[in-house]
This record gives C-alpha cells, sequence and structure tokens, in this order.
C-alpha cells in the first residue's frame, strides 16, 4: 500500500492507494496516523479513493483511527471511498460514525466547522 501525508494547520490528509490488509499496510497507516495525532492534527482526512479492497484489520484500523481522534477532540473524514469500501462500511454497520465527502476539499472545510 502506497501513503501519501499532506499536513496543514490541524488537519492530515492520508492518501491510501493500495490494499488495506492485515500486516504491513496496517501497521503503516496505524503509524502515520498515530504520529499525526501526535503532532497535533487532529482531523484526519483519509482519502479512499484509491483504495479497492479493504479487510477486517483494515475496518479496524480506520475505527482505531477515530477512536483516537475523538479522544483529543478530532474527527475522522472520508474522502471518495470505492464502492466496495462504502458497502463494506455499511454492512458491518460503521459507516454513519464517519462523515463522507466527494472531494478532499469539502472534507477539509467540514474539519473547522
Amino acid at each position: 500500500m502506497d501513503l501519501d501525508i499532506k499536513e496543514s494547520g490541524a488537519v492530515c490528509i492520508l492518501k491510501l492507494k493500495g490494499r488495506l490488509t492485515s500486516g504491513e499496510a496496517v501497521n503503516q497507516f496505524e503509524k502515520a496516523f498515530q504520529q499525526t495525532i501526535a503532532g497535533g492534527h487532529i482531523f484526519l482526512v483519509v482519502d479512499l479513493e484509491a483504495l479497492p479492497y479493504i479487510d477486517s484489520s483494515g475496518i479496524g484500523s480506520v475505527v482505531n483511527a477515530l477512536r483516537q481522534t475523538n479522544k483529543v477532540g478530532g474527527s475522522v473524514k472520508l474522502v471518495n471511498p470505492a464502492p466496495f469500501i462504502t458497502k463494506t462500511f455499511k454492512m458491518v454497520g460503521i459507516l454513519s460514525l464517519f462523515g463522507v465527502y466527494e472531494s478532499e476539499a469539502d472534507a477539509v472545510a467540514s474539519c473547522s466547522a
């Protein structure tokens, strides 16, 4: 999995490319968001447009990111999740926990609202 990270103020944009699955990919994502939150970026915008697949470990990791940001007064916003991701998140009942946006700009704008 590839991970692009852009930080700006309290917002961090994490763009995931590839598959978020158990092992190295989940470890990489966990480490990235934990460092980001520790650095004061409490709003995570997770761009899922180029993420075709996620497994239960990946889902757990995204929920963990939400839990961690909520603890410090932040949140996690999802951008453009692929149909499989949207369907999977709905099926496990967690899609409603996240703000879901069509563009990065909309998600970032919602962080300051």
